[in-house]
Parts: structure tokens; C-alpha cells; sequence
């Protein structure tokens, strides 16, 4: 867990740079220090050899009265700090010299000084060479020198680094030719030293690097951490502060005040908290917005996703589709299959086309109209149905084609009539005055019904349109009732129907208008005399209701309405007998209704089919109860 974090990485990224950079630097300092070590240790020895190289050559031409030489030559080893060996020009090592001079002749000559001595003259001239001496080196000449003897004799300056069999390490070989004054190698000098000290030193100083890589490893360990830290601790607080926002909470800010670009990002993300924050809440303001329209239309909407589940809907969908509400997807799903509806919300989504359907469901006809959801890049996401009641509107299309059929007939047959009768008069088939007595009152009466229906019309567009006006006076509503009874009561003497009027004496004034009322009250007698079989009965009451209310009862027995039409009958045009065999142009209720709100009054319509119905009419009063002749 720790080695993820950031703060880690960050140390450890800088411990290894630490550490790797000082190594590198001790290594390339080792290495350069090793090579100056071994260099100048070598050009040291190089320079003592040449040193040793020349005295050797001017004391082989002094003929050994050189002062000092001796003493000289025993202190090699000590001034060098090397072994040294003295060769001839044959390579061969000489243990001990005693003095160097000249010689006569080509082959051996005698040498001056106190020992004798192998020289090389040339012709008849004298020869030089080295002779006995008092130096005296016993130590045998190691094998890596040799090579270096071949190229020294050959007039070259050698050096070489190689294994020494005679110290068991590292050494370091010098070799310088012993050149006379005639130019002519004469012999060789030897210096042979082993590394000890560079290598000691080196030691030393690979101690001094590893003591600093351990400082430097605990400061860059320490350092590490701080700066991580110190690096880390503003972008804890903006991982805190975007946790917050992926809360919700789009108030949370990182605190972060800083120059750098940590202080810029903190400075963005801030500004994007509070951006994010106001278009979120614009966003919750026109969902709120597009959730209230939603679920203020009238049609049912339902959304769903790309495999056709349900996944929003409005309330308005289980009013039309007849379920409780909330309306589960569970019964969406299922209500829809049974709709069988699956297959074109398919083809809409494939097609990315609109497309409507009418489906029947429960006595409704619903109108299914598909819409596919697509994204900026063209894909269907989904589909949305809208669903449309349109039962009532069919209704009334179907109401207004039989209002045209119905008007068309009432026209028709009292106009086929009166051009009947007067073709038969025009033509002279009726010539008797009783015929054309009886045709001209036909005629009339046909006339008069044109009339009552034309009257019929305007009285109700001139209710619907609010221009008719009433007068109102202090009325007594048993009078009312009493007349209206006794004007149809010739009618309903034809068909063996008897109107009973049971009146309540004691009722107040009414204030109203009495042609209106009693235009209402002649509709729904005339509808009960109408409708009701012959040799039956037709009762008006009244009763004192509560709240100063009058309630106006009409009963009779006729062939009732079915549960389903009541609801329709106050509709205009509506009219129950579907042949047209029934009287009437289904204008009358709808009137009967709109005079009775013009007295803020109220009808109730209670039938069963066979049994009769009861028409229940509620009048309000005044507070104030006025008794006839008050």
C-alpha cells in the first residue's frame, strides 16, 4: 500500500538519483585518481631511471674515479622506493660492479679501475664497458620484465604494469636504456615497484566514498521525505476536495494557495467545483422544469432504454392505462406486452424514424406515438412513447358525425314533406279543400318543428357563449312546478302517463328567472313523459335540503339509461337511441344544464335500464326564508 503512494515514489525516486550520481562521481574520481596515481608514480620512477640511466653512463666514462658512486648506488633502492637491476647490453643482469673503464681491440679489452671488465670497441679504437663494482643487487629479475629489458635494449623507454611474481600484486615495471656518449646502448636500468600505496590510498578514499554515499544516502532519505511531503500535501487536499465533489458537495474548495503550478491546478480545480456546482444546479433546475411539464401534460409518457425496459414515466400514464399509481415498471412491461407494441418501438429505434400506432386497451382507444433518443453521435440510446386517450375524441367525432346525420335527418324529412305536399297541391292531385286543408296544416306543423329546431340551435350557442341574459325576480317554486306540470299534462294524457306533484308548501322565495326555470323543467318532464312507456306514472317533489337548498325530484319508469351513457348525456348532440327512431335532436339537456348554472344550480341523474330514472335538481335559497304572501 505504502510502495503506491506518491510520497514513496518520490523519495525513493530520489534516494537512487542521489545515490546513483555520487557513485558515478566516486567512480569516475576513483578511476581518475587510480590513473593520476599510476601516472605519476610511473613518471617518477621513469625520471629516477633516466637519472640512474646517466650516472651510470658518465661513470662508465670516467674510468670509475667518479667520488660518491659507490654510496650512490646502495641507496637506490631507498631514494626509488624500487627495486632496481642493472643490465649489459646483453640483458644480463649484473650483480656487481666495481668500476667501468676502457678497452683496446674488438673483443675484450681492460677496463680502468679496480676490477675487470667486458668491453665492446669498434676497429682498432677503444671499447667501453662496465666492469666490477661495489653495487650489488642479488635479487633475481622477475619474468614480467624481460619484455621490458627486449624493447629497453632496443632503445626504447618501457613501461609496464603487470602482476609481480616477487611481491604477490600489482606492480609497476620501468625500464631506460644506459646510452654512452657515442650513442651506443651499453646496457639497461630496471626499476621495479609495486602499487602498495596508490592501492592503499585507493582503499582510503573507496572508504571515504562509501562513508559520504551513507550520509548522503540518510540526508537524501531525510530531504526526500520533506519535499514528497511538502509536494504531496497540496494534492491530498485537492483529492479531498474532488472526493467531496463526487459527493455532491460542490462547495469544498483545496485550500491550496501556492505560485507554482501545484497553485494553478489547485486554483482549476477550485474554479471547476464551482462552475460544476452552478451547472448542476441549472441542470436540477430545468429537470425540475422538464419533470413539471412532464407531469402536467395530459398524455402518458413512458422512456425506454435500449433494450426496451421502462425506465421513466409520468403520472398521467396510469390514469390512461387504469392503474394505481405509482405505476411499477414490473406492470408497464407487462401491460405493453400485452399491447404487443415491442416490435414497432424495434423498428423505430432501427429505423430512427417516428412512427404511430392505435392500440384498444380496457373500452379505450390509445394512440401510441414512438420517438427514438439519439446521442450527438447518431446513436439510438432509446425510445419514447407518448400515449394519447383518444376515446373522447373519437367520441365526439362520432357525435359530431351523428349530430350532422341527425340534423341532416330532422331537416330533411320535414322538407321531404312540406315539397311533397306542395307538389301535390302544384300538380292538382289534391283538390278538395279538406286535403289541401290537411296538407297546409302539415306543412306547418313541419314548419314549426324546423323552427323549434333552429330555435333550439341558437338558444344553445347563445348559452355556451355567454350572451344570453336573465332576469331575475323573487320566484315560489311550487307555483312554478304546479304550471309546468298542467302544460304537459294534455301531453302526457295521450300515452296513459299520470303526473303526480307532491308540492312542500313551506318553501322560500327563489330568486330567478321564471322562463328559464320553467324551460328547464319542461326539458326534463317533456324527457320523462317522452321515454316513458304508456299507463305509467311520472312524479314531481320537492324537498328542503340543508344549507338552504331546495331539491326538485323528478321520477319516472321509463326504460332507463345504461351506466356508460350517463356521463354523456349532458352532452350536446348526444342522444341515447342510436336508430334515430327516438324524437328529438339531443340538444335539450345540454340546454337544461346550461340554464340551470346560470342559477348556480345542480342536476344528479340516477337510472338503471327497465327500472325508470330519478332526476335529482338543487336550487340554493336565500338566507333570509320569504312564505307566500309575506
Amino acid at each position: 500500500m505504502f510502495k503506491n503512494r506518491i510520497a514513496f515514489k518520490l523519495s525513493a525516486g530520489f534516494v537512487v538519483i542521489v545515490l546513483v550520481s555520487m557513485m558515478t562521481i566516486g567512480l569516475v574520481f576513483m578511476q581518475m585518481f587510480r590513473q593520476y596515481a599510476f601516472a605519476s608514480r610511473e613518471q617518477s620512477m621513469l625520471s629516477y631511471a633516466r637519472s640512474i640511466s646517466v650516472v651510470v653512463a658518465e661513470y662508465s666514462q670516467s674510468n670509475g674515479q667518479m667520488q660518491g658512486f659507490g654510496g650512490y648506488m646502495h641507496s637506490l633502492d631507498t631514494l626509488t622506493e624500487s627495486k632496481v637491476w642493472i643490465t649489459d647490453s646483453q640483458g644480463k643482469l649484473l650483480p656487481l660492479i666495481s668500476g667501468m673503464g676502457h678497452g683496446n681491440g674488438q673483443g675484450q679489452g681492460q677496463g680502468m679501475g679496480s676490477g675487470q671488465g667486458l668491453g665492446q670497441g669498434k676497429g682498432q679504437g677503444q671499447g667501453q664497458g662496465m666492469g666490477q663494482g661495489s653495487f650489488k643487487n642479488s635479487d633475481p629479475l622477475p619474468k614480467e620484465a624481460e619484455n621490458v629489458i627486449l624493447e629497453v635494449l632496443a632503445g626504447k623507454e618501457s613501461i609496464s604494469e603487470s602482476f609481480s611474481s616477487i611481491y604477490n600484486e600489482a606492480t609497476i615495471t620501468v625500464g631506460v636504456p644506459v646510452v654512452a656518449s657515442n650513442h651506443a646502448i651499453i646496457g639497461s636500468v630496471l626499476l621495479h615497484s609495486p602499487v602498495t600505496g596508490v592501492t592503499e590510498t585507493l582503499n582510503r578514499a573507496v572508504r571515504i566514498l562509501a562513508i559520504s554515499l551513507l550520509l548522503a544516502l540518510i540526508l537524501a532519505v531525510a530531504l526526500g521525505i520533506f519535499y514528497s511531503l511538502l509536494f504531496t500535501r497540496p494534492l491530498k487536499a485537492m483529492n479531498r476536495a474532488a472526493q467531496e465533489i463526487t459527493r455532491g458537495n460542490y462547495l469544498a474548495r483545496t485550500g491550496v494557495k501556492r505560485q507554482d503550478e501545484l497553485g494553478q491546478l489547485g486554483d482549476s480545480l477550485d474554479l471547476l467545483a464551482s462552475k460544476l456546482g452552478s451547472t448542476i444546479n441549472q441542470l436540477f433546475q430545468e429537470k425540475g422544469k422538464l419533470n413539471d411539464i412532464i407531469a402536467s401534460i395530459s398524455e402518458g409518457i413512458v422512456a425506454f432504454d435500449s433494450s426496451l425496459t421502462p425506465v421513466s414515466v409520468n403520472a398521467a400514464l396510469s390514469e390512461i392505462m387504469n392503474r394505481p399509481n405509482p405505476y411499477l415498471s414490473e406492470d408497464i412491461k407487462i401491460d405493453l406486452n400485452k399491447l404487443e407494441i415491442e416490435a414497432q418501438l424495434t423498428k423505430v429505434m432501427e429505423e430512427k424514424k417516428p412512427s404511430q400506432i392505435l392500440k384498444e386497451w380496457l373500452g379505450k382507444k390509445l394512440m401510441f406515438t414512438f420517438s427514438p433518443i439519439v446521442d450527438n453521435q447518431g446513436t439510438v440510446t432509446g425510445s419514447v412513447a407518448l400515449v394519447q386517450d383518444i376515446s373522447e375524441s373519437v367520441r365526439l367525432e362520432q357525435l359530431r358525425l351523428d349530430f350532422v346525420a341527425n340534423v341532416s335527418h330532422e331537416f330533411r324529412t320535414p322538407l321531404t314533406v312540406i315539397r311533397g305536399s306542395l307538389e301535390a297541391m302544384v300538380d292538382g292531385t289534391v283538390e278538395k279543400s279538406d286535403e289541401i286543408r290537411h296538407y297546409h296544416e302539415r306543412m306547418l306543423a313541419e314548419t314549426r318543428g324546423l323552427e323549434r329546431l333552429v330555435g333550439d340551435l341558437l338558444e344553445l350557442s347563445r348559452l355556451q357563449s355567454g350572451k344570453t341574459t336573465i332576469n331575475k325576480e323573487m320566484l315560489h317554486i311550487p307555483s312554478l312546478l304546479a304550471d309546468t306540470v298542467r302544460s304537459l299534462q294534455t301531453i302526457a294524457e295521450k300515452k296513459g302517463i299520470t303526473i303526480e306533484y307532491l308540492p312542500e308548501q313551506d318553501v322560500p322565495l327563489f330568486l330567478g328567472d321564471y322562463d328559464r326555470l320553467r324551460q328547464l323543467l319542461v326539458i326534463f318532464l317533456d324527457n320523462a313523459v317522452k321515454y316513458s312507456p304508456p299507463n305509467t306514472r311520472v312524479s314531481v317533489e320537492t324537498n328542503l335540503l340543508e344549507l338552504n337548498m331546495l331539491a326538485i325530484i323528478i321520477r319516472d319508469q321509463g326504460q332507463g339509461i345504461a351506466a356508460d351513457e350517463l356521463p354523456h348525456i349532458w352532452t350536446r348532440f348526444y342522444k341515447i337511441e342510436k336508430s334515430r327512431k327516438g324524437e328529438g335532436t339531443g340538444l335539450g339537456l345540454a340546454i337544461a344544464k346550461h340554464l340551470l348554472e346560470l342559477h348556480n344550480g345542480q342536476v344528479s341523474v340516477q337510472s338503471e335500464l327497465n327500472k325508470g330514472t330519478v332526476i335529482e335538481i338543487k336550487l340554493p335559497l336565500d338566507k333570509i326564508r320569504y312564505k307566500e304572501g309575506e
